[in-house]
This record gives structure tokens, C-alpha cells and sequence, in this order.
């Protein structure tokens, strides 16, 4: 529990993980939330347990078969056995406030969340699970808010913003939209046909005004959101920060210059202003002017509330104070710190759209950009610039609207030199196959065998043909299968057609 990658010719926006230490804004995490408790797993124990991080106490052991989310304003929300979706509230953290929901988000500091049921609209809902307003049909899926607003996506595509009483602030415009994070502006994106290079990206406020507009062969933001006042950008070779009219402006958190005196083998900034640095494979912590704070002797620490952090020795983890001074006794083998659920999704989708989306992606030689001569360096505006994050994994993935496209190598995009400290991309590797997903969990159990059907229907518009077993071939030789599990519906398109697998379709109980 205790970690995704755009194209920028989709999206405008690099994912440039190695500068975010660097960034005017530090590398806050993306729902960096004040918070009192933390979902655990104990350790001797295969249930999970809420632990009080100020106090160090257990207030809800071995409660939960499923990892809760992470609580926010008091409030979470656990799946159940049935496979939906039951919010809680810490000071009672047995009884569920209200239940049964297909698809949900976390609440916020704004008291209130987005939730629905199977085959119902999407709908804003209070602490009490009663509903503050009921979102339009065509509004499709909708995220957590952040700083009063959330935003939500039509049936059409575009993104727009609501308020935390429901009600549209800023209309669905928008190709793409990133959120009210950490200050009142938003990163958006115009309109953009996948093909273009050079795109525009937008700031916005909070009533929808647009501040400043820049293209992407000028700046890169380097995190889609602004921090501390300012955007951090790349210009050239370097980075430099923008202020709210997209003036170029100083760095207002420039202190690691100490830090980066320590000879740290890496370190990272926390929220709070102190710094992560890691040394001999061991992490501890300082502050801005390289104090030490948590002496360099853990395996890991991860800050999760300024002044608390997660300590990681071996496969114990313990919550630590900013001087490392141990909070309370609780051992723990692992925690729920990320948001799983940042967008709650319609509670029915609309099938024919649905295969329709998905029959645009492909054709007889191309999958989501990909052919069969694609490799990691024709796709390398996908990856950062820190190889050592994508050792092991053979598998990039791009959100697409409401499906999840994975673009699966034929080895490793990156391998680990003999040092281990560093790692090299694999920029030959090969796409293989592109695997296509919907979760469609939240809706009707009719809904996986009607978009495969009508998906597999119209295959012969785009050349393929039933060869065998459930794979359509091409006349390229690329191989299309389809199939679902468990609420997920996964089209495959094979580079190759001797490399294709049949898929299982299995429906839900």
C-alpha cells in the first residue's frame, strides 16, 4: 500500500519525477492532507487497525478485513465483503455512517464527498451520508475535493469544476484538468488532438478566470499544480518558477544549497520544510540548514504529517516524531498513507459509448500510438529521468478518460547497474501488447459481457477477423482479445499475432 506517467503530446504536462526534489514547491505528495490517524496492519495481524499518530494509540484494532483509506476531516471509507464501498467516522469507527456505494472518493477539510450506487448518478454527500446534491446524469465521473472544489468530467470528454455545495463553478471546457491542490489555481488543458506537439496549457482561479496561458515548447510544468504561490516550470534545461500571471519569479523555497553541501547520495523535501536524505543505503532527516534531525540509520522514513513520520526497519514500520523520538509502542508491517479512490465514477455507463471509446484507440497497425516497431525511447516522454523507478517493471500506463491504457515491453524499461544504486532505461525494449482497461465495478454486473460483445462485433470494421479461441488477427498480423474479471474489462492488442493469448471472461457473483 505504501505509487503513473502521461505522454505529453496527450496531456502537456511532463512527469518529470527526479526535479520534483528541485521544484520551487517542493514534491508533496498529491493529497497531502493534515491528519490524526493512520490506517495499519500490525504486526502478527492480517486485519487493519486505525493507529492515532499523536498519541501512538490503537483506537480501532484488527476492525477491518480490507485496508481503510486514508482518514481525512475524522472521516473514511472501507470496502466491504460485498465489494462496496462504507464510510466511517474515527470517533466511532465500528459502525458505518452510511453504506453500500459503488464508487467513492475520501472526504475533505470541506466536510463533504462524492459518492454513488450502483446504477444511480453521482452525488455530493455530507459527513452524515445524506445527500447535498445530486450531479447531472451526463456528469460522468467526479474527484475528491480539494480547497472547495472538485473536478468533474461530461459524457463528452471535457473537464470542468463544482463547488462543495455541488453547483458548476467552472464548465466542462477543458481537454484535461488538474486540481486545487495546495493554493487557489488549476493547471488546465484547452482542447487538443493527440497528434500535436507543441500545446497549451492554462491557469485558472477558482471562479474560472483564466490567469496566463503558455505553450509547452516554452514551459514544462514540472508537477501540474501550484505550491507555495508558484508554479515550478521548465525552461530549457532548467527550472524556474511562475507566479499566478505567469511572470517568471524567485524561487521561494530556495534552501537546499545546504542540503545539497551534506553529500547525500539523494534527499527529498517534506511539506513540513525538512529534508529526506538518503546515504549508504540508510535514510534519516534534516532541516534546511542540514541539521540533523533524524540521524541516517533507518531503512526508509516517509513524512505523513509534518511532524510525524513513518520509520522503516526492515518489515517493521513505527511512528516517529520530527527528532525521531519513538510515538507510543505500536509495531506495524504496513499502512495506508496514498489515495486509492481520487475520482468517484458514475454508477452506470453507457455501453455503446463505452465500445465506441474503446474501438478509437486501435486500428489494424496501431494501438494508442504504438505499432509493432514502437520502443521505450520513441516513448520516452513517458518516463522521468530517475531510471532506478522503473527497475523491475516491463509496464508504463497513461490514463485515457475512464480507461487505464498499459503499454507492456517485451523486458524491463529500466536495469539496475552492477552498483544497484544506479539504472539504466532499456530504450530498445519493444512494445509488446497494449492492454486497454475499464473498471466498470461500480455498475450493473451486465455491463462487462455487453461492452465485449459489442466491442467484438464490430472488430471486422477494423479488419480483424475470429482466428482462434477467442483472438481476432489482422492482416498485420497484430491480434486483438477480450475479456473481464472481477469488474474489469481488458482489451489486448498483440503486436504480433504468434505472442496473442485468449483472455477469460468471467462474471461477477
Amino acid at each position: 500500500m505504501i505509487q503513473e506517467m502521461k505522454i505529453i503530446a496527450q496531456i502537456a504536462l511532463a512527469a518529470i519525477v527526479a526535479l520534483l526534489m528541485t521544484a520551487c514547491g517542493g514534491n508533496d505528495t498529491t493529497y497531502q492532507y493534515k491528519t490524526q490517524y493512520l490506517p495499519v496492519q500490525l504486526v502478527g495481524s492480517e486485519k487493519w487497525s486505525i493507529l492515532d499518530i499523536n498519541s501512538g494509540e490503537v483506537v480501532a484494532k484488527d476492525a477491518f478485513d480490507n485496508a481503510p483509506s486514508p482518514v481525512v476531516d475524522g472521516m473514511f471509507y472501507v470496502k466491504n465483503n460485498e465489494g462496496s464501498y462504507d464510510y466511517y467516522d474515527v470517533s466511532a469507527p465500528t459502525q458505518p455512517v452510511a453504506g453500500h456505494y459503488g464508487s467513492v472518493t475520501s472526504f475533505s477539510d470541506d466536510g463533504v464527498a462524492v459518492a454513488s450506487r450502483v446504477g444511480g448518478s453521482l452525488c455530493v454527500i455530507n459527513r452524515k451520508g445524506e445527500v447535498v446534491k445530486e450531479l447531472p446524469k451526463d456528469v460522468s465521473q467526479c474527484s475528491m475535493f480539494a480547497r472547495g472544489m472538485a473536478a468533474f468530467q461530461n459524457d463528452n470528454g471535457s473537464w470542468g469544476f463544482i463547488n462543495a455545495s455541488g453547483d458548476t463553478i467552472v464548465p466542462a471546457n477543458y481537454n484535461s484538468v488538474n486540481l486545487f491542490l495546495y493554493d487557489d489555481y488549476a493547471v488546465v488543458i484547452d482542447a487538443v488532438q493527440p497528434s500535436d506537439s507543441i500545446l497549451n496549457f492554462s491557469v485558472i482561479n477558482k471562479s474560472g478566470k483564466v490567469m496566463f496561458t503558455a505553450a509547452s515548447n516554452e514551459y514544462q510544468p514540472v508537477q501540474p499544480y501550484f505550491i507555495n504561490g508558484v508554479l515550478p516550470v521548465i525552461k530549457g534545461d532548467t527550472i524556474v518558477c511562475l507566479n499566478p500571471d505567469g511572470k517568471e519569479v524567485p524561487n521561494p523555497i530556495d534552501d537546499k544549497q545546504k542540503v545539497e553541501k551534506g553529500g547525500y547520495a539523494d534527499f527529498s523535501r517534506t511539506p513540513s520544510g525538512d529534508y529526506i536524505v538518503f546515504k549508504d543505503k540508510k535514510t534519516g532527516l534534516v532541516d534546511k540548514a542540514n541539521n540533523v534531525l533524524i540521524p541516517i540509520e533507518h531503512d526508509n522514513l516517509i513524512d505523513i504529517n509534518g511532524d510525524r513520520l513513518i520509520a522503516v526497519d526492515g518489515d517493521t514500520y513505527h511512528i516517529v516524531d520530527r527528532n525521531g523520538k519513538a510515538v507510543g509502542n505500536a509495531k506495524f508491517n504496513d499502512a495506508h498513507v496514498s489515495e486509492d479512490n481520487p475520482y468517484a465514477a458514475r454508477g452506470f455507463i453507457d455501453t455503446d459509448l463505452a465500445a465506441a471509446a474503446m474501438m478509437m484507440m486501435f486500428d489494424e497497425t496501431n494501438c494508442c500510438g504504438a505499432t509493432a516497431t514502437t520502443t521505450l525511447m520513441d516513448m520516452n516522454g513517458m518516463v522521468g529521468t530517475d531510471a532506478r523507478m522503473y527497475v523491475g517493471n516491463n509496464t508504463l500506463m497513461l490514463p485515457q478518460g475512464p480507461y487505464m491504457i498499459q503499454y507492456v515491453f517485451d523486458r524491463e524499461v529500466a536495469s539496475a547497474n552492477a552498483d544497484s544504486t544506479s539504472a539504466e532505461f532499456n530504450y530498445d525494449a519493444r512494445v509488446k501488447c497494449v492492454i486497454m482497461s475499464l473498471n466498470v465495478k461500480h455498475c450493473p454486473s451486465s455491463t462487462e459481457p455487453a461492452i465485449v460483445n459489442k466491442v467484438e462485433s464490430r472488430l471486422g470494421t477494423k479488419g480483424f477477423v475470429l482466428a482462434r479461441d477467442g483472438i481476432f488477427c489482422s492482416d498485420y498480423q497484430t491480434a486483438m482479445t477480450l475479456g473481464y474479471d472481477k469488474g474489469i474489462v481488458n482489451a489486448i492488442y498483440y503486436m504480433r499475432f504468434n505472442e496473442s493469448v485468449p483472455q477469460s471472461k468471467n462474471k461477477r457473483n
